[in-house]
């Protein structure tokens, strides 16, 4: 985002000067001590979220707009769908995929699914819902306010999203605005143009304003806990029994921009755009140690006493575009010291995932980087097929020889022959059709 400065009294302007401009002065404005901003301005839009909260469950299908992510079950698979709720389709053969229905989820960015429950935001709220027939999806508990600060107007409705629009606007040099815009790059206003302090937006409304940035997991379940990162916030919940009701236990502040939670080994690892963090599981989550590093979108794979994560530099995905393009190793047998093993780089890494002693980091349009990994503290490069669009990967869960990748067009499946590390296409589903 730009940043242009107004003219300012000379020494707060030779203080600029020697902090080495952070900020460019690109504009000035005549009104002495203001600062000119070009920032994105998200103004709030008001409804009634009872009536969003009503709507039927499940729908008949649709085509799929715009996926954000997708779970393969044993006789079906799912695919998100940005901001409205799950296509369910029949089986995994994509080439003829038989559309099931749709699950309605207002809102939804993220979802989860065990033991038969899936678990997914809904704006203000987090839903569970029993999947064991798939026929028949059944909400189990609904946890209304989890994420965040109910605002409303003055006609008693509540916010259910943000009107995003580059803008330039003059600010106080001091004021809350400023700083706001500073480090958030974006203001969020109400309908009085007054401030809403991100820190009480619900997730659902804030980040990355439908751009792919790959792995994006922010809801975990682990024991009888569910977790879910939003920003700088860790929210918890109990979660004693898969057919349990949830309650939300509280929730903590964490690092600004937090993007994924991978919940391993009685630990959550969190990672932000700056530090990839580690915390004792349970229903008080400690901070146990961290590692920081340049600001870039950071997914984390930990396995066994190793931890892998990726940093991404690309600009138009929301990213810090002067950052790294890199695959961290990273030491975690003592957690309150995670030590830098080595780095790997490369030109753009999303998803990364360990099938069968190989580490696959998908590098999107840059294709498919596959390292060795029988050493897990060792890692050897053995191929990048560039011809293979990939940010994520898994595996087939009944048939380690086939591995799932999502491209921006849709998912393939793929069989491998491990021999020689190539690929034939098996199946494809577009998300369009």
């Amino acid at each position: 985002f730009n940043l242009k400065f107004a003219t300012m009294k000379t020494t707060n302007l030779f203080l600029i000067l020697g902090l080495g401009m952070l900020y460019s002065l690109s504009s000035c404005s005549k009104l002495e001590g203001d600062v000119s901003m070009t920032y994105t301005k998200a103004t709030a839009i008001y409804g009634d979220i009872d009536s969003l909260r009503n709507l039927p469950l499940l729908e008949s299908s649709r085509n799929i707009e715009n996926a954000i992510g997708f779970y393969v079950g044993k006789d079906y698979v799912l695919v998100g769908e940005r901001g409205k709720g799950i296509h369910i389709f029949e089986d995994l053969n994509l080439n003829n995929p038989n559309r099931k229905s749709f699950i309605q989820i207002p809102f939804n960015k993220e979802f989860y699914v065990k033991d038969n429950m899936l678990y997914a935001e809904s704006g203000y709220d987090l839903l569970k819902i029993d999947i064991s027939d798939i026929e028949k999806p059944r909400l189990v508990s609904r946890v209304k306010y989890a994420f965040g600060k109910a605002h409303y107007n003055d006609r008693n409705q509540l916010i259910l999203g943000f009107d995003h629009k580059t803008v330039t606007e003059n600010f106080k040099a001091e004021s809350r605005e400023l700083k706001e815009i500073k480090k958030n790059r974006t203001l969020y206003v109400d309908y009085k143009k007054e401030m809403i302090p991100l820190s009480t937006v619900p997730a659902m409304f804030t980040g990355d304003n439908g751009k792919s940035k790959g792995t994006m997991n922010r809801i975990s379940v682990y024991k009888n806990y569910v977790y879910v990162a939003s920003f700088n916030k860790l929210h918890v919940f109990s979660n004693s029994s898969p057919s349990a009701a949830m309650t939300k236990i509280g929730d903590q502040t964490i690092a600004d921009n937090t993007e994924t939670i991978y919940a391993s080994q009685h630990k959550l690892f969190l990672g932000s755009e700056s530090e990839m963090t580690i915390y004792s599981d349970g229903a008080s989550p400690r901070k146990l140690g961290s590692l920081t590093h340049e600001v870039s979108c950071d997914p984390i794979l930990p396995v066994n006493n190793i931890a892998y994560f990726t940093l991404r530099s690309v600009a138009n995905d929301g990213c810090n575009a002067d950052g790294e393009n890199t695959l961290s190793v990273v030491n975690i047998t003592s957690p309150s010291r995670p030590r830098l093993i080595e780095s790997h780089t490369l030109k753009s890494p999303y998803g990364i995932s360990l099938i069968n002693d190989y580490l696959f980091v998908g590098e999107g349009r840059n294709g498919l980087t596959i390292f060795d990994a029988k050493k897990q503290d060792d890692i050897k490069h053995k191929i990048t097929i560039e011809n293979i669009e990939a940010f994520d990967i898994t595996s087939n869960p009944f048939d380690d020889s086939i591995v799932i990748i999502t491209t921006r067009r849709g998912i393939q499946q793929y069989r491998v022959h491990w021999n020689t590390l190539s690929f034939t296409l098996l199946n494809q589903l577009n998300y369009k059709t």
